[in-house]
């Protein structure tokens, strides 16, 4: 049997270096708005190398961003794209007054069926990911900021007995506490899924 093996520089040949940026000491390559890394991991990214280039892997997500996914499915409207995901109707009406203020060139859903994308066109980061109860539009500054349309319905807020003294914290005393900072991949430093397992690195 034959078996044949894509190098790093290989998977992404097309995508310009000037694209690929990597977070120091990291060993995955990212586009510069990666929507997996956290907001701390973006503000550290440089510029990759020549080297980078041939030594490291294209994350995933920026690598189908980037260069597109060979089991997507591209739409020439986005009213198509959204019914294509099943996106809820109430959802619809907010999402095109989203994407009427983008460039929507190119409009696909990945192989993985979890969002429609819109970009400029290939090789451009792409402009905003709709997924079916919210939207990640991308920032000038820099990342995106994810707009939540709908959410299921939450169980009330709980009192907890605090470990000391046996006080309890109230429903406005526990909404003040910050949010503790999502767990990481230690080889690529993405943002890791609830699987605690790296699509990256797997």
């Amino acid at each position: 049997m034959t078996t044949s093996i894509v190098t790093p520089a290989e998977a992404g040949a097309e995508i310009p270096i000037e694209l690929l940026y990597r977070v120091p000491y990291g060993k995955v390559l990212h586009g510069k708005d990666c929507q997996h890394l956290t907001p701390s991991r973006l503000a550290t990214l440089q510029p990759a190398t020549d080297l980078d280039r041939q030594k490291f892997k294209i994350c995933r997500s920026c690598l189908v961003a980037l260069d597109g996914d060979p089991g997507r499915d591209d739409f020439e409207s986005f009213d198509a794209a959204l019914e294509a995901l099943h996106v809820p109707q109430t959802n619809r009406p907010t999402m095109r007054a989203i994407a009427e203020g983008l460039d929507t060139s190119r409009i696909w859903i990945p192989a993985t069926r979890a969002y429609v994308a819109v970009s400029p066109g290939t090789g451009h980061e792409v402009t905003a990911f709709f997924n079916k109860d919210s939207v990640d539009v991308r920032q000038e500054e820099g990342g995106y900021e994810r707009l939540v349309l709908s959410t299921p319905a939450m169980p009330a807020a709980r009192t907890t007995a605090a470990k000391a003294g046996g006080a309890r914290k109230t429903k406005a005393a526990a909404a003040q506490e910050p949010e503790p900072a999502p767990p990481t991949c230690p080889t690529c430093y993405m943002q890791l899924p609830g699987t605690g397992i790296c699509d990256s690195c797997d």
